[in-house]
């Protein structure tokens, strides 16, 4: 890590001890206060780093012990989710969470969550450093109710060695719309009725309606709040995906995309599919798995070739409602999101993460410079729609897509269906 920089983290998580004050005098009792932390990371590394970071916050915070507790299960399913909301209900909260980012919104409009937004003013924290679309998930209504913590963006994938035998300039990417349905028709081999290789799935992965609504210049919420999923650029994004079902055949596709994958490749590094989208993680998956694999990494293409995004996703840490001692938690989160607990999770897991100047500092994306695309564009980078009900706009979302590509609706009534739905639910 670089000194400058660490430095500078160090002042702010100084600056958390010291300024909180500001809030409420802090007295230090003779007995340390005892913080209990959930998280469900359960992999070796990821968990192995988090409980590096608890035991070094310890020894440098003699009036707080933090107390780590994995929690099984996903924090976007069953698992934490069911337990906080039994523990936060039943008036034993833990002090400390890492929740997704993504319901950060939803939770805090129940009033499960702390305003941090006073604690963050005075404690120095704040929205430029991170990446806006982190510091914008992280919150409701102009108040924080989260520190934001590790990040993905999405960019898209291509076999070098396909677009070669295709007689395709490896080094050359399609940059528009137009390029990609050309590539992905030279691209896709057949024998007879049988395909070998497709050129690119749109929907496959991290080929969300998220990706290509953006992607196309569409915007999914207006200044409002209301959703709009029915955006023109949004619709056109959703009926090009029907095209290109209907050209090469939707169930074949489907068919193809889940036979080929298993045993930790996909299509992708299986060799059968030469582009798809998807997000930093594969690039060390495909390092492992399918090391014969000459790929790289390009901007997820749009109609202009330009004006090139992306959106991002991850995990953030919560204070929930009626914690007792917020402002040592508040120094917890703060050391773990933008302190030196945040360079040991991104350093050791091979995460980016939402605190901007520490992904340069990584010493994987210094040996990986396929890695440089995704910081690029992370300041092009989107957020799900911090609503409410985010997770209701997501169902409702992956339905419509499903339907218009097997054919049992319209982009046009199934994407307005979602916003009234939708918008309806939010009193808007």
């Amino acid at each position: 890590m670089h000194k400058k920089l660490l430095a500078k983290l160090l002042v702010l998580a100084l600056l958390t001890v010291l300024s909180l004050g500001a809030v409420a005098p802090m007295v230090l009792a003779e007995e340390p206060v005892t913080l209990t932390y959930w998280f469900p990371h359960g992999g070796a590394v990821d968990r192995g780093s988090l409980e590096k970071s608890i035991e070094q916050f310890n020894a440098a915070n003699p009036d707080i012990v933090v107390v780590g507790e994995f929690i099984g299960g996903s924090g976007t399913g069953v698992g934490l989710t069911d337990k906080l909301t039994v523990a936060i209900n039943g008036g034993t909260p833990p002090d400390v969470v890492l929740f997704d980012r993504f319901q950060v919104g939803q939770w805090a409009g129940e009033g499960l969550f702390t305003d941090l937004t006073d604690y963050m003013e005075a404690s120095g924290i704040t929205a430029d450093l991170f990446f806006p679309f982190a510091w914008e998930e992280a919150s409701l209504n102009g108040r924080q109710y989260a520190l934001p913590f590790d990040t993905d963006n999405r960019m898209l994938f291509y076999n070098k060695t396909h677009f070669a035998a295709a007689g395709l300039d490896p080094d050359s990417p399609p940059l528009t719309i137009a390029e990609l349905e050309e590539y992905a028709e030279k691209l896709t081999i057949a024998d007879g009725p049988r395909v070998m290789q497709y050129g690119f799935v749109p929907w496959y992965s991290q080929g969300w309606l998220y990706t290509w609504g953006w992607a196309f210049g569409g915007l999914f919420q207006d200044d409002d709040g209301k959703i709009t999923a029915s955006d023109p650029k949004i619709i056109e994004a959703l009926q090009w995906e029907v095209d290109f079902a209907q050209k090469y055949g939707y169930e074949n596709m489907e068919s193809f995309t889940t036979a080929a994958g298993g045993d930790n490749l996909n299509p992708f590094s299986a060799g059968l599919l030469s582009m798809f989208v998807s997000g930093p993680w594969e690039i060390a998956g495909l390092k492992a798995n399918a090391p014969d694999i000459d790929f790289e990494v390009s901007y997820i293409p749009t109609p202009t070739g330009d004006n090139f995004n992306s959106w991002a996703g991850g995990w953030s840490h919560i204070i929930p409602t009626g914690v007792t001692h917020v402002e040592e938690a508040m120094r917890f989160a703060a050391f773990m999101s933008v302190g030196e607990g945040a360079f040991n999770y991104g350093e050791d897991t091979a995460h980016f993460m939402c605190a901007v100047e520490l992904n340069d500092t990584f010493s994987w994306v210094k040996e990986e410079p396929r890695f440089e695309k995704f910081i690029e564009v992370f300041p092009a980078s989107f957020c799900r729609p911090v609503i409410s009900k985010g997770m209701l706009l997501w169902d409702e979302l992956a339905n419509a897509v499903n339907l218009a590509l097997a054919g049992e609706g319209n982009p046009a009534d199934l994407l307005e269906k979602v916003d009234a739905k939708v918008n309806a639910e939010l009193g808007l």
